[in-house]
C-alpha cells in the first residue's frame, strides 16, 4: 500500500493481480491534484466520416435499451469525398442470429420515433411561459416580445370583479378574515392618521372653514420635467416634497370621460328606479353648474405677513357678486399611483371669510397676480360625502398682434378635484377621541379613496390599447 492506493481506496493487490497484461488499462494513480482537478475532457467524437460497422452484437443491443432517444445523433454517415450516405445496413451482415434480428427492430423503432415525436411550435406562448407585466410598463415593452396573435399583443389581465362583494359573500360560507372583519389597507390607515393628526390642531370656532380635498394630476420630476418613476407598482404615499411638485391638470379627453360617466351614472340610476315608490332620492348626484372668475392677490407691506386673498366674481349674476376668502394650505400628502393615469394629492386647507367691506380696497390696492376663469360642473354625492368638482379653467394671456394691439388669449386647462364633507371627518374623529367608535374615520377615508379609484380606472382604460 501507498499514498496513492490510500487516496484511490484501493485494497492490496492479490498475487494473481501482480501481472497485468499489456492489453489491461493500468488503473492510474491519484495525486492531491488530480483529485482537486477536474477531470479532463474526453476527446471530441469523429463526425466527418463514419466507416460502415458490421452488425451489432446482443451487447450492442443492450446499450441501445438502456441508453435515451437523445444521446442518438443519426444512423446515416455522409462520406465526404463523394458527397454520398452510406447507410449502416445490419441486415447486410445479419443471419439467423435472434441478437442481430433484435438489433434491426431496436434501430428501426428508434428512426420511427425521431420522425414522429417533433417538438411542437407555438405561435403564442403559453400561458405558464409568457412573463407578467405591469400595467404602467405595459407600453415600454414590444409587441413581439410579449406575444402576438392575429396581429393583437396578447396579455394577461386580471378581472374587474373585486374579490369581497359583500352584497354576495354574507351568504356563503366563506369569511373575509379570521376575526370577520376586514382590514384597512396600509394606505387608508395611513392617511386616517394623517388626517386625524392635522384635524386635531385645528381649533373649534375653525371647524367650518376646514377644506380637504384630493386633486387628480402627476407628480412630477423638477429635475427631469417628467412624471417620477420608481420601483413600485401599486399606489403608495411618496413623501420627498422637495424633488418634485404636482400638476394638477388632466387631458382634456380624461375630463370628458369623467363627465360621459357621472352622467351615465345618473342615467341607469333614473332607468333602475323608474315606478318604483319615492324611497329613495329622486337623483343620484345633486348637479350644479357655475361660471365664477377667480383673482388671487398678494396683501401684505414690508415686514408684514403676505396674506393670499382668493376674490370670487359670479359671472351668472348682473350684477355680479363678489366674495372673499384668505386660502392657508396647512398640508399635502402626495399619492403616487403608477398603475393608474393619474395621481392624487391630498390637501388640508384652512379658508377663512374676508369681510365684504374689505373686497372693495383689496381689489382697488392691488393688482391681481392670477386670474382664473372657471366654468365648473359639480356633482354631489350624499350616500359617500363626497363632492365632485369638474372645472374647465381659462387663464388669459396678453399679447400683441403684428400691429401692436394688445389681444388676450385664454390658455384652457381641465381639473379634477373631490372634496369630502369635512363636518362628517370631525365627527369621526371626536368618536375616536371619545372612545365610542374607533373604525369610523377609516371607513370615510376609505370610501372617500374608492370614489377615486373608481375615476382613475375608468380614465386608465383610455391609454390601454
Amino acid at each position: 500500500m501507498n499514498v496513492g492506493s490510500i487516496l484511490n481506496n484501493d485494497s492490496p493487490p492479490s498475487d494473481h493481480e501482480q501481472e497485468i497484461s499489456p492489453t489491461q488499462s493500468v488503473h492510474q494513480r491519484h495525486s492531491i491534484v488530480n483529485i482537486l482537478n477536474d477531470p479532463p475532457p474526453e476527446p471530441e467524437r469523429q463526425t466527418s466520416f463514419v466507416k460502415p460497422v458490421p452488425a451489432p452484437s446482443a451487447h450492442l443491443a443492450t446499450s441501445i435499451k438502456s441508453n435515451s432517444i437523445a444521446n442518438i445523433t443519426n444512423d446515416r454517415d455522409v462520406d465526404i469525398s463523394t458527397g454520398r450516405e452510406s447507410t449502416i445496413n445490419v441486415s447486410r451482415t445479419s443471419n439467423n442470429d435472434p441478437a442481430s434480428k433484435q438489433d434491426v427492430d431496436e434501430l428501426t423503432r428508434i428512426k420511427q420515433l425521431r420522425k414522429s415525436r417533433k417538438p411542437k411550435r407555438y405561435t403564442v406562448p403559453p400561458i405558464w411561459a409568457q412573463e407578467w407585466i405591469p400595467p404602467n410598463r405595459a407600453h415600454l415593452i414590444d409587441s413581439s416580445d410579449i406575444g402576438n396573435q392575429n396581429g393583437q399583443s396578447v396579455r394577461t389581465t386580471l378581472s374587474d370583479k373585486p374579490v369581497f362583494d359583500y352584497t354576495s359573500t354574507r351568504s356563503v360560507d366563506l369569511q373575509c378574515s379570521i376575526t370577520g372583519v376586514i382590514p384597512p389597507p396600509s394606505l387608508t390607515r395611513t392617511m386616517a392618521e394623517w388626517i386625524f393628526a392635522n384635524f386635531s390642531n385645528i381649533e373649534e370656532r375653525n371647524r367650518k372653514y376646514v377644506e380637504l380635498e384630493l386633486k387628480f394630476g402627476k407628480i412630477v420630476d423638477k429635475r427631469t420635467g417628467n412624471r417620477i418613476n420608481l420601483s413600485v407598482i401599486t399606489e403608495c404615499i411618496f413623501t420627498d416634497h422637495s424633488s418634485v411638485h404636482f400638476d394638477m391638470q388632466v387631458e382634456e379627453i380624461a375630463w370628458n370621460e369623467i363627465r360621459k360617466f357621472f352622467e351615465e351614472l345618473e342615467k341607469s340610476y333614473q332607468e333602475d328606479t323608474r315606478g318604483q315608490a319615492r324611497e329613495r332620492p329622486r337623483r343620484k348626484f345633486n348637479m350644479l353648474d357655475t361660471d365664477i372668475t377667480d383673482s388671487i392677490y398678494q396683501v401684505g407691506g414690508k415686514g408684514e405677513h403676505i396674506r393670499r386673498i382668493r376674490i370670487s366674481k359670479d359671472n351668472s349674476l348682473n350684477p355680479p357678486r363678489y366674495t372673499a376668502i384668505e386660502k392657508t394650505r396647512v398640508a399635502d400628502m402626495y399619492i403616487h399611483n403608477p398603475s393608474n393615469m393619474y395621481d392624487l394629492r391630498l390637501s388640508l386647507s384652512l379658508e377663512l371669510p374676508v369681510p365684504e367691506g374689505n373686497i372693495e380696497g383689496i381689489m382697488a390696492k392691488n393688482k391681481p397676480s392670477i386670474v382664473r376663469e372657471k366654468k365648473r360642473n359639480t356633482w354631489t354625492h350624499s350616500p359617500t360625502i363626497t363632492q365632485f368638482d369638474l372645472t374647465r379653467v381659462l387663464v388669459p394671456r396678453e399679447a400683441k398682434n403684428k400691429h401692436g394691439k394688445k389681444i388676450t388669449n385664454h390658455d384652457i386647462n381641465f381639473e379634477v378635484e373631490m372634496e369630502i364633507d369635512t363636518l362628517e371627518v370631525f365627527n369621526a374623529i371626536d368618536k375616536i377621541t371619545s372612545g365610542t367608535d374607533t373604525f369610523r374615520l377609516e371607513e370615510l377615508v376609505e370610501v372617500f379613496v374608492n370614489n377615486a379609484r373608481v375615476l382613475n380606472n375608468r380614465v386608465t382604460k383610455l391609454a390601454l390599447p
